[in-house]
């Protein structure tokens, strides 16, 4: 007996009404770091998510693991009516593969295609008790990704207060909030780790189902009254040039 596959076929854009995020059929996806993660929720009220794709194989993993959930929620490609992507800050291959999985989904189906910061979804991570929360993302050489939030209550949303930047790691810490809590994957870096004031409380660098569906959530609410993005144009947030155009700057040199 053979499974039903998920059909990844492209086939010509098909139009659709605009989406609110209520009671449809819903793909999140964030590739901006070694930990990405993917979901659906469908209009049946279905949640299926993973964040179990293996380091450095964006390229491979992606498209198939989205098969597999979209097999588990019993649903088409042509189904989907809301693909999210997250547009970093973060990994320059990562966030390019994401998009292009995300860009080719939307065309396929016809669907609203919706960018979020993927910072913000670290954010949605934290417990609810924590009044602010502090996002950090390994840039490399010295630095880090990092965006504040603050909540007034257990009741109010997470505000954002500062944007997702890039700045020294010395700087970073300098700053932090000692009765913030610290999130994101940033924290898989011993040297980061080691930054933290000591009294700080800090999550699980690997945290389970929950980011996905933290994703899902931040999706469907930034769905509500805003048109699709478009799907030629959007582009990541890398917040930096690469290493490689930094290194041709240098040099004076680009290549042809």
């Amino acid at each position: 007996m053979h499974r039903r596959r998920a059909d990844l076929t492209i086939t010509p854009l098909r139009q659709r009404r605009h989406m609110t995020g209520e009671s449809t059929n819903l793909l999140v996806i964030d590739t901006s770091t070694g930990q990405p993660a993917v979901g659906i929720r469908s209009r049946a009220g279905g949640v299926h998510v993973s964040s179990v794709l293996a380091t450095g194989r964006h390229g491979r993993d992606l498209v198939p693991r989205i098969g597999d959930l979209l097999r588990e929620a019993n649903l088409r490609v042509m189904d989907l009516e809301i693909v999210a992507v997250g547009l970093g800050p973060g990994s320059y291959t990562g966030l390019r593969i994401g998009l292009t999985a995300a860009r080719t989904l939307a065309y396929t189906a016809g669907a609203v295609l919706l960018g979020f910061d993927s910072l913000e979804g670290w954010a949605r991570t934290a417990p609810p008790e924590a009044p602010r929360v502090h996002v950090v993302a390994d840039a490399q050489r010295g630095d880090v990704y990092a965006a504040d939030f603050l909540r007034d209550s257990l009741l109010e949303p997470l505000k954002l207060v500062i944007a997702s930047r890039i700045e020294s790691l010395q700087s970073w810490s300098q700053r932090l909030d000692r009765q913030g809590f610290v999130v994101g994957p940033g924290l898989d870096s011993t040297r980061i780790r080691d930054a933290i004031p000591v009294e700080m409380q800090i999550a699980d660098a690997r945290p389970d189902r929950s980011r996905a569906l933290a994703l899902l959530e931040l999706a469907r609410q930034l769905c509500a009254g805003v048109e699709r993005d478009d799907l030629w144009t959007l582009e990541p947030n890398y917040l930096r040039r690469s290493a490689a155009e930094e290194t041709w700057d240098a040099r004076g040199t680009r290549p042809s």
